[in-house]
């Protein structure tokens, strides 16, 4: 047989057997250890991941959903100019016609979300919603805006379930892909 290199500490031997992948049993014995090791980690780390997953709040489910979403928003529209002033620039937002933490409802609605500039539009000038607007009705044409304006207090303050949730955030993950 040729020679291998051993699996624990990295030195060429000449195996007895073929499947042999140490060079003598204080390697072998150490190789178990750590493999015996590695698994307990994954399970560790496993049971971990579960006991998280237990202890997130409907908060962390929307922050996930929000993070995923904003994602696919910027993809979406990685082509077009920023909805309100048309500057194309390479910090971009996902900027909401109707203030998110104002109308909860509308927080994961494809209309009221576009693409941004991040400093200009949607931090400095807390949105443009004047531009905003005009760029809306270009986008998504003056019924749907006028759809959205109409029924912003209707969805004011909306509560999103956990199930909800999950589900936005695995629709968007699907369509990023």
């Amino acid at each position: 047989m040729k020679p291998k290199k051993c699996k624990n500490c990295g030195e060429k031997f000449e195996p007895l057997r073929s499947l042999q992948q140490t060079c003598g049993f204080g390697c072998a014995i150490a190789l178990s250890k750590k493999l015996k090791q590695k698994e307990e980690s994954k399970k560790w780390q496993a049971e971990k991941k579960a006991m998280k997953e237990k202890l997130k709040t409907l908060s962390d489910y929307e922050k996930e959903a929000k993070t995923i979403f904003q994602k696919w928003v910027r993809q979406r529209d990685a082509e077009l100019p920023c909805i309100s002033c048309g500057a194309v620039t390479d910090r971009n937002d996902a900027g909401h016609y109707f203030d998110a933490g104002m109308y909860s409802g509308l927080i994961f609605h494809e209309w009221n979300v576009n693409k941004q500039c991040s400093n200009y539009c949607n931090r400095l000038n807390h949105g443009n919603k004047a531009n905003y607007r005009i760029g809306l009705v270009k986008k998504i044409g003056e019924e749907n805006v006028l759809w959205l304006e109409s029924n912003k207090d209707r969805l004011r303050s909306y509560k999103f379930t956990k199930s909800e949730l999950e589900e936005i955030k695995n629709k968007y993950k699907k369509l990023l892909k």
